[in-house]
């Protein structure tokens, strides 16, 4: 039977997604700083807001009060729904306050599962965000524990909470993995990726990839995206048409591939050979 779906609100990747998310799972955005895995995040909760489903979003890196205030100068309001309880926004601080003190050196899964759960039965909560993964799990050294931590997290979120859920992530060393890949890409139900792609102009463009989605078909394609006032996340063309159009203009401005200006040999003009110098001495 076909899970129901779960729009993100970002329309050009519900399109790609078969009309969203699977519903009841986690998924995980990943991407370097600045590519706005939090303004995705928070589309996403807005997005179920505006369909009457509560959220929670779990802010580690930022407080909650800073991300709303970045947020309404988008556009967005997610103040309002968070005072009338429809929105929980959580600070993760006391977690790391209670590893600095005791002699566990962890953030306990089990610990964030109970507190998560209340959360989620509190407010009949359906869409859930942890932004981002990273710091909980840090804390651990041997690949193993992260492995056991993060399947214990992700695998007690899809059991017993009856949510959708999305984390966030950048690439780094701290996956433990030996190769491109970090460990919690593969225990999730599905990867999308985000980075900055430096075109033929010099010009970076956001582009995204649904690097993995269990039960959808992909048509493993990057896309360019936006950011834009009141909208958010934009998708736009396929990153090769970008590609395209950028090779051209670079080349009718006489620019190489790297964006700088091209030789004049390059451009038919023959450059006058240096004069060599005298060997030192």
């Amino acid at each position: 039977m076909a899970r129901d779906r779960v729009p993100t609100g970002i329309t050009g990747l519900d399109t790609m997604l078969s009309g969203g998310l699977p519903f009841g799972k986690s998924y995980l955005l990943s991407g370097p700083p600045g590519t706005g895995k939090t303004t995705f995040a928070a589309q996403f909760i807005r997005e179920g807001l505006e369909r009457g489903e509560n959220g929670i979003f779990i802010s580690i890196d930022e407080k909650p009060s800073h991300m709303i205030e970045d947020l309404e100068s988008l556009g967005w309001d997610l103040r309002t729904p968070s005072d009338e309880g429809r929105l929980t926004l959580l600070d993760v601080s006391p977690y790391f306050n209670w590893v600095r003190y005791s002699k566990a050196n962890a953030v306990d899964a089990n610990e964030v599962l109970q507190d998560l759960s209340k959360q989620v039965r509190r407010i009949n909560a359906k869409r859930v965000v942890i932004d981002p993964l990273v710091p909980l799990v840090l804390h651990r050294d041997r690949m193993h524990d992260v492995q056991e931590y993060i399947r214990k997290l992700i695998f007690g979120i899809d059991d017993n909470l009856g949510v959708t859920t999305l984390m966030t992530t950048h690439p780094g060393p701290w996956s433990f993995s030996s190769g491109d890949n970090g460990i919690e890409e593969f225990m999730v139900s599905g990867v999308i990726t985000a980075r900055l792609t430096k075109l033929d102009t010099g010009r970076h463009v956001r582009t995204m990839f649904v690097r993995k989605m269990r039960g959808t078909p992909t048509d493993l394609v990057e896309y360019t995206y936006t950011i834009e006032q009141d909208k958010g996340i934009v998708i736009g063309e396929p990153l090769f048409e970008a590609q395209r159009r950028a090779a051209r203009e670079a080349r009718d401005l006489g620019l190489s591939p790297e964006g700088s200006p091209l030789s004049r040999e390059a451009n038919g003009h023959a450059e006058p050979s240096p004069v060599p110098l005298p060997a030192a001495y």
